[in-house]
């Protein structure tokens, strides 16, 4: 596909010129003159214990040891890391390849059977739609323009790397990712935890396979739907402000905590509770059919808990930040406007589970 746009490093979106400078999320600048997220903060305990890994899980190390059997030496070794390592841990960002140094093997890299193994191992831990999510933002990828010597776009440079070797006994962890998305799966026995993820992309229209595609659809016409059904008084309590407002929980934001806005779950009635799940569903619908399963179970549990906050116009698709707030899932919309960009076109878009971001809950020190 011909790359048309010549987009520079603001594509990021969700920055500021200051002096001259170029500011992200959570990002700092390091001593190489690039873009780095901190480490997190995250002690691995000693007595790590997993129980028994289940049909999902041993699938899912299955395709994982496959695609590293195809892999040589060289490359084996730039895509594992120590399970220890919470610089790559955390080695993640909206921002494309130059500004941001990724490590782990690149996908430009890799040969025809590498990719059908790294292929099979992105269905076996996402559901279709997640995985459909992927080629879509890698086809988004492509119509950007490299614009010489500045940030490095394009499909090839996507990322694929391991925490720990894949296991059924120990935990260990996955990541693919490049601009605007990053894949980040904790693997411990049975049990996945797929915080933080990152999706949204620029362009979210494009042709794929022939038809016009918005990547986001499915999310923000759910959110959309939701947003229908409030009468005058629920509208106000879920409005926040007519005025939309960035990405929180980007890169360096692990351990970010966030106060519920909105309307609470409980000030809703059945019909419209059910459109809330619809919202929570059509992201962590990503996730494979097993482990979302498990999720939404936990949802629907805390759903009183649970509030949905709108910060944006409400009359065009995709042009408003929204947020849903449950104890055991932050969903955030976030679309860019960048010097004048429809905002439809661009969104940040992040789901992080507070009490087990990176798989916490089984891994860390208490």
């Amino acid at each position: 596909m011909t790359r048309t746009r010549n987009l520079g490093i603001a594509a990021c979106g969700a920055v500021a010129a200051v002096a001259g400078i170029w500011l992200g999320y959570g990002e700092v600048w390091g001593q190489n003159g690039n873009l780095q997220t901190p480490p997190v903060d995250i002690t691995i305990r000693d007595d790590l214990q997993v129980a028994p890994a289940d049909q999902q899980s041993q699938q899912i190390v299955a395709a994982a040891r496959a695609f590293l059997d195809t892999l040589s030496e060289d490359q084996t070794q730039q895509a594992l890391f120590d399970f220890a390592d919470n610089t790559q841990r955390s080695n993640w960002s909206n921002f494309p390849d130059g500004p941001v140094v990724r490590k782990g093997v690149m996908r430009g890299d890799l040969q025809a059977d590498q990719l059908d193994a790294l292929d099979a191992l992105l269905r076996t831990v996402m559901s279709e739609d997640g995985y459909r999510n992927i080629l879509l933002q890698l086809a988004a990828e492509e119509t950007l323009d490299t614009g010489g010597g500045g940030p490095n776009f394009g499909d090839e440079y996507y990322y694929a790397s391991f925490l720990g070797e894949p296991s059924t006994d120990a935990p260990w962890m996955f990541q693919f990712g490049g601009h605007h998305l990053a894949i980040n799966v904790t693997v411990a026995g049975p049990d996945l935890a797929f915080s933080p993820m990152l999706t949204g992309g620029e362009p979210l229209n494009i042709e794929f396979d022939g038809a016009d595609v918005f990547i986001t659809e499915a999310e923000t016409r759910a959110a959309a739907a939701l947003m229908d059904s409030l009468t005058v008084d629920q509208r106000a309590m879920a409005i926040r402000s007519d005025e939309i407002i960035n990405l929180l929980l980007g890169p360096g934001a692990f351990g970010t905590v966030l106060a519920p806005e909105g309307i609470q779950a409980t000030q809703l009635d059945d019909a419209q509770r059910q459109l809330l799940l619809d919202v929570i569903a059509a992201r962590l619908g990503f996730m494979n059919d097993d482990d979302f399963a498990a999720k939404m179970a936990v949802i629907e549990a805390d759903l009183d808990a649970t509030w949905f906050g709108w910060w944006g116009p409400v009359d065009e698709l995709g042009a408003a930040y929204f947020r849903v707030t449950a104890p055991s899932a932050i969903i955030e919309y976030a679309p860019q406007n960048m010097r004048g960009d429809i905002p439809t076109d661009h969104a940040h878009n992040m789901y992080r589970d507070p009490g087990n971001d990176y798989g916490i809950a089984w891994i860390a020190e208490p």
